[in-house]
């Protein structure tokens, strides 16, 4: 059996069907859940058609202090978590994504005990 991946998805790829035109097939492999990431936030970036999450302590360096601590949801980027992916998706999600993905390996299904 060939070696499986998973990611984290919290824009444009939120949508299976930009997921699957984006790796050339249906997805029948895949398990997609609601996730969440914590202690992150996500943030628009200037002059760009998409969005950036950045650790929340990272945050606070980058835009100073808002004069209050956010709220645990506040400090949470909700997307979904994707696993099943093969070596081949990984590769074309590489390509879509360009240089601005990041693995991230603290999301956690809602709903479930992993």
């Amino acid at each position: 059996m060939s070696e499986s991946f998973s990611a984290f998805f919290y824009g444009t790829l939120l949508h299976p069907s930009i997921l699957r035109r984006v790796i050339g097939h249906e997805g029948q492999q895949l398990k997609i859940c609601p996730a969440l990431l914590l202690e992150h936030t996500r943030h628009q970036i200037k002059h760009a058609d998409y969005p950036a999450v950045v650790p929340y302590s990272k945050s606070r360096q980058l835009f100073g202090e808002t004069g209050r601590d956010l709220t645990p949801e506040e400090r949470t980027v909700r997307g979904t978590l994707v696993t099943g992916l093969s070596k081949e998706d990984i590769e074309l999600l590489d390509i879509f994504e360009g240089d601005v993905r990041t693995l991230y390996r603290s999301s956690h299904c809602i709903g479930t005990a992993n």
